[in-house]
């Protein structure tokens, strides 16, 4: 690990200690040595304690490849960040539009032509309104977060830190202005500083899992309660070799979804981000039409023609999802979301 990504690391981790001592615990440290913890030890448990969708970007902030001072590391932390807060406005999203339908809540017709506009097709601009403008809306109405920790962090000095990226991402992001190596090399400097910043905003996520609902099989003998065995990956590793895991509850979740769990225990508290956040890999190739499909986790993008399109955490190349046994249901779920925030 480069010398690059140490403080990084450092900051973070202890954050995540903060709020999940017990990755503490997972170190091997030596006796002699304990203050000085292997980077790459650290920096692999930081990549499995987010979610999927923004540790992966980590595991490739941190690889060889992106250790020069270069444009590619520029361009790596210009991902991170997008991916980070695309995948923070989405949960913010769905708790909005989960609230609206159990508690009855009243958006103003500006956000409401606001968020319909920009959640047509996403942007770094839109991910930072997205944030900003659902993070005051919650706070405005005393509403309670899933993740409570959002109250305490998201504050003015958490949106203004976004806020930097979004002009950044339009000039040096998108190649409309050329920097010699010596610009480059103070901009690595400059947004790693930055890039660390709001992880260690976001380092409460550490306490939280996100999964994907592989299966739900009912179990009903005779005479006696049914149950629901739920088969679960679990959406954070350094790989794409998610884990898998049984929960036997007397309830269901939804089928064919990703959730962020507070426990890994019990179903009763989670966060549905379907059908922003999909997962294909358990999508059975039984078709020809479906030979295009990728196994991913695709992030939601735009959504055009009555079509949803997606951008996989892994998968660079596009791919047509249409063929997808739940594809109808997701366009389903999107039109419910836009009507019920936007409508």
């Amino acid at each position: 690990m480069a010398a690059t990504n140490e403080l990084l690391i450092q900051k973070v981790f202890q954050e995540m200690l903060k709020y999940k001592p017990s990755m503490q615990k997972m170190l091997v440290a030596d006796d002699e040595e304990e203050e000085s913890m292997d980077p790459r030890l650290l920096g692999d448990l930081i990549i499995r304690s987010f979610p999927w969708p923004i540790g992966v970007e980590l595991r490739r902030l941190f690889s060889a490849s992106t250790r020069q001072l270069d444009r590619m590391r520029l361009d790596q932390i210009f991902k991170t960040i997008e991916r980070t807060m695309q995948f923070i406005s989405f949960l913010m999203i769905s708790q909005l539009w989960k609230d609206i339908k159990e508690k009855n809540l009243s958006l103003t017709d500006g956000f409401k032509k606001e968020f319909g506009d920009r959640i047509a097709v996403l942007s770094m601009g839109n991910y930072t309104w997205l944030i900003r403008a659902i993070g005051t809306f919650m706070q405005e109405k005393a509403i309670p977060w899933f993740m409570p920790e959002m109250g305490e962090n998201f504050d003015k000095k958490f949106y203004a830190a976004l806020d930097f990226w979004v002009p950044e991402r339009n000039e040096i992001g998108h190649y409309q202005i050329n920097l010699t190596n010596e610009e480059i090399e103070k901009r690595c400097v400059e947004y790693e500083e930055k890039l660390s910043l709001i992880l260690e905003k976001l380092a409460f996520i550490a306490k939280y899992k996100l999964v994907s609902v592989r299966e739900i099989k009912v179990i009903h003998p005779k005479n006696q309660t049914a149950k629901f065995n739920h088969i679960i990956d679990v959406l954070s590793s350094s790989d794409s070799g998610f884990k898998a895991q049984e929960l036997e509850e007397t309830k269901y979740a939804e089928s064919s979804s990703v959730l962020l769990m507070k426990s890994l225990k019990t179903i009763d508290e989670y966060l549905n981000l379907s059908p922003l956040v999909i997962d294909t890999n358990s999508e059975v190739i039984d078709d020809k039409e479906k030979f295009d499909i990728k196994k991913d986790i695709f992030m939601y993008t735009k959504f055009r023609g009555d079509q949803l399109m997606y951008v996989g955490t892994e998968v660079t190349e596009k791919c047509d999802l249409r063929s997808l046994h739940n594809y109808g249901n997701l366009v389903d779920q999107f039109r419910d979301m836009l009507a019920t925030i936007s409508g």
